[in-house]
C-alpha cells in the first residue's frame, strides 16, 4: 500500500474508541451534537466534544480541529486529565492529516503519557498505534516498529479486542508487500476476521475485504479486484466514511503500479473530489501531483489549470500551517503549562515562607539530636576501643605465660627422661662391679681358699673395676652432652681401633672386624666408644650368643658402619622401633643414648633385617 492508504488506516484506530459499531456518519454526528446540548456536567461535556472531534476526522478535518481545541481549553481549566488526553489525541490526528508529522508526534506522545497515568490500556494501545504511523511517515522506521510491536503486545491482553483487530489490520497493511512476512500477514488477517465476527457492522470489514481484493489481483483476477474496490468505496461514502473511501480508491493506483492495466484516473479524481470537500487536501498531495502531470502531458488546459490551482493551494496551506502562530497549539500549550508551573511555584513559595520557622526549629532539634547521638557514639566507641586494647593486652600476657609454662614443661619432660635413662644405666652397668667387690669380700672371709684362686678372683675384680671406670667416664661424657653449654667438636677417630677397644663387650661371642686400616671418622671418640660398645653388647643380647658378629665398614659419600648377627626371631617392625625408649628395658635405654649421641654428631643410626640377620648400622662423615 502507498503512504496515503496506510496513513488513513492507522488514524482510524482512534475512531474505534468512540463507537463500537458503524452507523451512518451524519446520524452519529447529529446524535452527539444533540447530546452536547443536554450536558450539564463539564467533564461529560468535554467527553462529547472529543467524540465529535473524533467523528469529524473521518469526514471534515477542520471541524475535528475546532472541537479538539475547545475540549482542550475546558479540560485544562478543570484539570481533567482524561478530557485533556482525548483533546491532545484529536490534535495529533489533525496535524497528521495535515501532513505535519512532527507536531502530531508531540501531541500524541503527551496523550500517551496521560493515558498511562490513567491506566487506560485501550487508549494507550490506540495512541501507540498512531505514533507508529507518525514515526513511519517521518522516516523513523525503527521507532515506528517499536511502537507497532508495543501496540501488538498490549492489544492481545485487551478485553475490548475490537481495538486489537485494527492493530492486526495495520500490521498486515504495513508488511503486505514484504515477502518474508507472508505467513505473519496471513495470520494477522485471519485473527482480525475472527474478532470482527463478534462485532457486526465494524469498519474493519472494509479493510479485510480490500485485502481479499488485493489477493484476487495477485492471482490474476484484476478486473474482479477493481470492481470490488469501487463497490467498497461507494458503500463507505454512503456511510459518511470519507477517509475510508479515499483509502480504498488508492488500491486501484497500487494495482496499476504492480502491472495491472487499470484506469486509475477516475479513482484519483473521485478521491480528490471527496477529499478536498472533507479537508484532506494536504494528504492528497501525491494524488494532485499525479493528476496535474497527467493532464499537462495531454494538453488538457482546463484540467491542468484546475489541478495546478489545487496544487498551489496545498503548498500555501502547508506553509501557512507550519508558520502560523495561532495554529501552533503546541507552543500555546507549553506556555500555558509554564504559567501553571509559575502559579504552582508561587503557592509552594508561600508554603515555604509559612513553614520556614517551624522547619528551622525542627532542623535545630535534629542537629541537637544528631550531635547527642554522635557524642554517645563517640563515647561508646572510645569505651569499646579501650576495652579492646585491654583485652588484647591481657591476651598477649596470657599467651606469653602459656608459652613460658609450655617451655618449662618441655624442659621438665627432657630432664625427667634424662633422669630415667641415667638411673637405668647406673642400675645396669654398675651391678657387675659391685657383685665382684662382694665376691672378693667373701673370699677374704674364707681362709681355706688357695692363693691361686684368690689371685684369679682379685684379677677379675680389678678388670671389672677398670671396665666400670670406663663406663662411668662414658656416662659422665653423656651427661655433659645433655647439659646446656655443650659444644660438639668433631675430631679424627680410627674406626678399627675403636672397635678393637670394645670388642671384649661381646663376652665369649666371636667378633669379626672387616674394617680398612686407617679409616677415620669425623666424630667424638668417647661417644663413638660408647656407641660401638653398646651396639656390640646389644648384638650379644639379641643373638643370645649364637653365631658370630660381623663388623663392616664401607666408604661412599659417608662412612657406613654395619654390625650383622643372627636374630631369627627379630622382625622388620621390631627393627623400626629398636631405638625408641621402652619402659623396663635396660637395653632400650642404652640404644636411645646411642641415638642421642649420633644426633649430636650429625649422623644416622638404624636397624634393618637382611636375609634373616639383624643389621645395626650408623653413618658419619669421613675425616680427611
Amino acid at each position: 500500500m502507498k503512504k496515503g492508504s496506510i496513513h488513513i488506516v492507522f488514524i482510524l484506530l482512534a475512531g474505534l474508541l468512540t463507537c463500537g459499531k458503524v452507523y451512518a456518519q451524519d446520524n452519529v454526528i447529529r446524535q452527539l451534537r444533540s447530546s452536547l446540548l443536554q450536558q450539564t456536567d463539564s467533564i461529560r461535556y468535554t467527553d462529547v466534544l472529543n467524540q465529535l472531534g473524533m467523528q469529524y476526522h473521518l469526514s471534515n478535518i477542520d471541524s475535528c480541529f475546532w472541537y479538539a481545541v475547545k475540549a482542550r481549553g475546558i479540560a485544562t481549566r478543570l484539570h481533567d486529565s482524561r478530557g485533556l488526553a482525548g483533546a491532545l489525541n484529536n490534535l495529533s490526528i489533525f496535524y497528521a492529516l495535515k501532513d505535519n508529522q512532527k507536531q502530531a508526534i508531540e501531541y500524541g506522545f503527551k496523550a500517551l503519557l496521560l493515558y498511562r497515568e490513567l491506566n487506560d490500556q485501550p487508549n494507550v494501545c490506540q495512541v501507540l498505534m498512531n505514533l507508529s504511523v507518525f514515526h513511519f511517515f517521518e522516516g523513523m522506521k525503527p521507532e515506528a516498529d517499536q511502537y507497532l510491536y508495543q501496540a501488538m503486545n498490549l492489544g492481545q491482553s485487551l478485553t475490548q479486542d475490537s481495538i486489537y483487530s485494527l492493530v492486526l489490520i495495520n500490521f498486515a497493511s504495513r508488511y503486505e508487500e514484504d515477502s518474508t512476512r507472508r505467513d505473519s500477514v496471513k495470520w494477522a488477517l485471519e485473527k482480525s476476521k475472527e474478532i470482527i465476527r463478534k462485532y457486526p457492522g465494524s469498519r474493519d470489514i472494509y479493510y479485510i475485504q480490500a485485502f481479499e481484493a488485493d489477493e484476487w489481483m495477485r492471482d490474476g483476477e484484476g478486473a474482479k479486484a477493481v470492481h470490488r474496490i469501487n463497490e467498497l468505496a461507494d458503500k463507505a461514502l454512503k456511510e459518511g466514511l470519507i477517509g475510508v473511501a479515499i483509502d480504498l480508491l488508492d488500491h486501484i493506483e497500487v494495482y496499476k503500479q504492480h502491472g495491472y492495466p487499470a484506469d486509475a484516473l477516475p479513482a484519483k479524481e473521485k478521491a480528490f473530489a471527496i477529499g478536498s470537500r472533507a479537508g484532506y487536501l494536504n494528504v492528497m498531495l501525491p494524488t494532485v501531483v499525479s493528476l496535474y502531470r497527467y493532464y499537462a502531458k495531454g494538453n488538457n488546459e482546463a484540467k491542468k489549470a484546475y489541478y495546478g490551482k489545487a496544487l498551489l493551494d496545498i503548498v500555501r496551506q502547508r506553509l501557512k500551517l507550519r508558520s502560523s502562530n495561532h495554529m501552533n497549539y503546541l507552543d500555546y500549550f507549553l506556555k500555558e503549562q509554564e504559567l501553571n508551573e509559575w502559579q504552582l511555584s508561587n503557592k509552594v513559595q508561600e508554603q515555604r515562607i509559612a513553614h520556614s520557622n517551624m522547619k528551622h526549629k525542627s532542623r535545630l532539634q535534629l542537629i541537637g539530636f544528631l550531635a547527642g547521638c554522635l557524642l554517645l557514639m563517640a563515647g561508646f566507641t572510645l569505651a569499646r576501643y579501650r576495652s579492646y586494647k585491654n583485652l588484647r593486652r591481657q591476651e598477649e600476657l596470657l599467651r606469653e605465660m602459656n608459652d613460658a609454662i609450655s617451655e618449662k614443661n618441655q624442659q621438665l619432660s627432657v630432664h625427667d627422661d634424662f633422669k630415667n635413662k641415667l638411673i637405668a644405666i647406673l642400675a645396669r652397668d654398675f651391678r657387675e662391679p659391685l657383685n665382684d667387690i662382694i665376691n672378693v669380700s667373701a673370699l677374704f672371709r674364707n681362709k681355706d681358699m688357695d692363693q691361686a684362686a684368690m689371685q684369679r678372683t682379685i684379677d677379675e675384680a680389678v678388670m671389672s673395676s677398670r671396665k666400670t671406670l670406663v663406663i662411668f667416664d662414658n656416662i659422665l661424657r653423656w651427661i655433659r652432652s645433655q647439659l646446656s653449654g655443650f659444644v660438639y667438636s668433631p675430631a679424627p677417630c680410627d674406626l678399627k681401633l675403636l672397635f678393637e677397644q670394645v670388642a671384649h663387650s661381646a663376652d665369649q661371642q666371636q667378633v669379626v672386624l672387616d674394617i680398612p686400616s686407617g679409616l677415620c671418622l669425623a666424630g667424638d671418640q668417647e661417644m663413638l666408644l660408647f656407641i660401638n660398645r653398646s651396639l656390640l653388647h646389644g648384638a650379644t643380647v639379641i643373638s643370645r650368643g649364637i653365631g658370630i658378629i660381623q663388623v663392616r665398614a664401607a666408604v661412599d659419600d659417608l662412612v657406613k658402619v654395619s654390625i650383622l648377627f643372627e636374630a631369627p626371631a627379630f622382625t622388620p617392625d621390631m627393627g623400626a622401633h629398636l631405638f625408641e625408649y621402652r619402659k623396663g628395658d635396660d637395653l632400650s635405654v642404652t640404644l636411645v643414648i646411642c641415638k642421642d649421641f649420633m644426633d649430636k654428631m650429625g649422623g644416622q643410626i638404624s636397624a634393618d633385617v637382611v636375609e634373616g640377620k639383624l643389621k645395626l648400622g650408623y653413618s658419619l662423615p669421613s675425616f680427611g
